[in-house]
């Protein structure tokens, strides 16, 4: 129903528009128990747990950041049957993000075109909003820098949103490639020192983009060694659109600029899970995404290396009975 009536229905709105209209539908929905009930109990699929780092995910599949940026409906989201959900990209302070329209979908490649720039409502709202999270789900938080934060002043920014959600979150993310290395060297010795003086152990995850060369997933490899952190994700968007046959040159031109996910990003995400897996130490956490549109898709990304997977642009284009069908698949 959801391919054939609803999402035709959807599509003949601008994405963002169709965005807050799911937001606000789903804050309708928490108000609802009954209805909630139900949609648990139908999008439950049995599937074995993952256990790393004393955390419990109930599930191989989760919900990538970006679609819930002001953890506004994370615990709503949760009930059709993520096994983790990771909320932001969240900043300092709220950031409106680039002029709109900024996400483009483009459905003969089941692929969407974004160039948000991290709007969110800052780490205060989302404090508040993360105060709210029930038990049933792991959560992740995306952090990174106000757009204009540089050197000390960038480092502080990522201290800021470490510390204060430090008690709310289960993991951390940050984005390579979003700020210069030295820079990401400096940030990352200041949020271990940090958590080396706390009680609780909050994981800390680097996610890489699509395009990141060998080369650089060494670094990252070596980052993660000499910091001790946890694991990545792999991968972002990609810049190459070479994917996106279905639409002509000047189609693509005209949308301008942004990175491509979904079925666009094509076997890029699988050739980095695989680097890192055979290059890292063992026990090193690997979570997929990106291009991950099918049951099929999660088996080769679980194959590829990976122990967890997220997915975004699947939801969208396939709906939320996706997870239920990847877990399914994967069991």
């Amino acid at each position: 129903m959801y391919k054939q009536i609803i999402r035709p229905l959807l599509f003949l709105l601008s994405p963002e528009r169709v965005h807050s209209l799911l937001l606000s539908a789903l804050q309708c929905y928490g108000r609802l128990p009954f209805v909630r009930s139900w949609v648990r109990h139908y999008y439950k699929a049995t599937d074995k747990q993952l256990v790393w780092n004393q955390l419990v995910f109930k599930n191989r599949i989760g919900l990538s950041a970006g679609f819930d940026k002001g953890a506004e409906v994370f615990n709503e989201l949760a009930d059709f049957g993520f096994g983790f959900i990771e909320v932001g990209t969240v900043t300092p302070d709220g950031q409106p993000g680039n002029p709109k329209p900024r996400i483009f979908r483009l459905p003969k490649a089941a692929s969407l075109i974004s160039r948000t720039g991290f709007n969110n409502p800052g780490l205060d709202i989302v404090k508040r909003n993360l105060e709210n999270k029930t038990d049933a789900y792991l959560l992740g938080i995306n952090i990174n820098k106000n757009p204009q934060s540089e050197k000390e002043e960038a480092v502080n920014d990522f201290l800021r949103l470490y510390a204060g959600l430090y008690s709310l979150a289960d993991y951390f993310t940050l984005n390579w490639g979003s700020i210069e290395v030295t820079l990401m060297h400096k940030v990352l010795e200041t949020l271990t020192a940090f958590r080396s003086k706390q009680k609780i152990y909050r994981p800390i995850l680097l996610k890489v983009p699509a395009d990141i060369t060998p080369e650089g997933m060494d670094t990252v490899l070596n980052c993660i060694q000499t910091y001790r952190l946890q694991g990545v994700i792999a991968t972002g968007p990609t810049m190459d659109r070479s994917n996106l046959s279905p639409y002509t040159t000047a189609r693509l031109e005209a949308i301008g600029a942004g990175g491509v996910s979904g079925k666009g990003i094509g076997k890029k995400s699988l050739e980095v899970v695989k680097y890192l897996r055979t290059h890292s130490e063992k026990g090193m956490l690997i979570i997929g995404t990106g291009g991950v549109m099918s049951p099929e898709d999660a088996r080769q990304m679980l194959a590829a290396g990976a122990n967890l997977i997220q997915i975004y642009s699947a939801f969208i284009y396939e709906g939320p009975a996706i997870v239920k069908n990847m877990i399914k698949a994967i069991h």
